[in-house]
């Protein structure tokens, strides 16, 4: 039975790549990124563990989802738990599910020094966007917050979208989970956490 360690998940994502997609942001990150919108999920020690069926399974009674996104935390640190959703979901979903991963690393990185496991990751997704975000190089662009982050079209599946990529970003989507906390999905505007907490405290709401 293989184990993923994540912070949490959602069933319907517009916001983080085409179409409406199921996400999963895992726990743990070494990148370290000064501005962090999610400092929560650096702690490998925290989040929740799941079996990698039960994750797929959940993801699986939501048939209408284009594809799914992979966030966090550092997708590149659980590569191998990853790889195991993707060829699950991939045996469950006759209608050929699309995947896209961030990650703080460079691609260059990623091709020549990461581990077999990382490279059988990125060779099995769609669209990967590289890089830390870097406060410094704030920007508003499609699926991304700082202008030093790339995307790769690894696959011919999201050709079209190559000419959008310098495009506005898609704002942000707003969900509570079953513990009635409210969570929040998309690419942040600068200082938008500290703000947006102090908003919901006046308020008595619960955020993650």
């Amino acid at each position: 039975m293989t184990t993923i360690r994540i912070a949490r998940y959602s069933l319907c994502c517009s916001t983080l790549g085409p179409g409406v997609r199921g996400v999963v942001w895992v726990q743990g990150c070494s990148q370290r990124c000064p501005g962090c919108t999610s400092p929560e999920m650096r702690d490998y020690n925290g989040g929740i563990e799941m079996d990698v069926k039960e994750l797929a399974e959940r993801f699986d009674a939501s048939p209408d989802l284009e594809g799914f996104t992979f966030s966090g935390g550092e997708p590149m640190d659980q590569a191998e738990a990853l790889t195991e959703l993707i060829e699950e979901l991939r045996c469950r979903r006759g209608n050929n599910p699309s995947f896209m991963s961030y990650t703080g690393y460079i691609f260059e990185e990623i091709r020549k020094k990461l581990s077999f496991f990382q490279q059988k990751f990125v060779y099995n997704i769609d669209i990967l966007i590289d890089g830390p975000f870097i406060e410094s190089q704030y920007a508003n662009l499609l699926w991304r917050g700082s202008a030093n982050q790339k995307v790769y079209f690894l696959t011919d599946r999201y050709k079209a979208w190559e000419s959008r990529i310098n495009e506005p970003g898609q704002g942000l989507e707003f969900e509570f989970d079953e513990n009635g906390v409210i969570q929040w999905a998309g690419i942040p505007p600068l200082n938008f956490r500290e703000n947006f907490q102090k908003l919901m405290e006046q308020h008595g709401v619960d955020i993650e």
